[in-house]
């Protein structure tokens, strides 16, 4: 009477705990199979240092792209500054301004003439007259400050008249540069 009662109860707690024993023998075996799959010469972390020097290459080819793209950078801003454009045209003039005051000169013009282009990417660009008042040599030192300007300018014609107090110079300028 007891063998009946039990043996159902019996049976299927074997069957239920041969069944978890099943599924982690095949679990054991998987990940045994995975590990076997992944050590190679007795190295189980072969892929990670694998993978890990892969990923320090990358990083050193990224950085090497970034120096490269740092150093185009620089040289198109470079280049940016040395194009005649109407927007370095306008800072040009407005820096002619400035340069003579810092170098105490009385201004009375700044006239300018474009230059129509002739089909070359390079040549000059900009015609510029300059009155101006003040000591022999602060417009000596102004006619300097404009040759070093970024955009390629020299003195063209300069012409000094004589005045009770100060000469008053009459300076043309040409700008040479490269149209984009």
């Amino acid at each position: 009477l007891l063998y009946t009662l039990f043996q159902p109860i019996a049976s299927e707690y074997r069957e239920r705990e041969e069944k978890i024993n099943r599924d982690l023998k095949n679990k054991i075996t998987s990940a045994q199979n995975f590990l076997n799959s992944i050590t190679i010469n007795g190295d189980r972390d072969f892929y990670v240092k694998k993978y890990n020097k892969e990923i320090m290459q990358k990083k050193m080819e990224l950085n090497s792209y970034r120096q490269k793209l740092a150093k185009l950078s620089g040289a198109m801003k470079e280049l940016k500054e040395i194009l005649y454009t109407k927007d370095n045209w306008s800072k040009f003039l407005h820096d002619i301004a400035l340069k003579a005051k810092n170098n105490n000169l009385k201004l009375f013009s700044i006239t300018n003439n474009e230059i129509e282009g002739n089909n070359t990417n390079f040549g000059k660009v900009l015609d510029i007259k300059v009155k101006a008042q003040g000591e022999y040599g602060n417009i000596l030192s102004f006619i300097n400050d404009v040759e070093q300007n970024e955009l390629v300018t020299n003195l063209s014609v300069l012409k000094l008249e004589a005045a009770p107090q100060n000469p008053i110079a009459d300076i043309n300028f040409s700008v040479w540069g490269v149209r984009p």
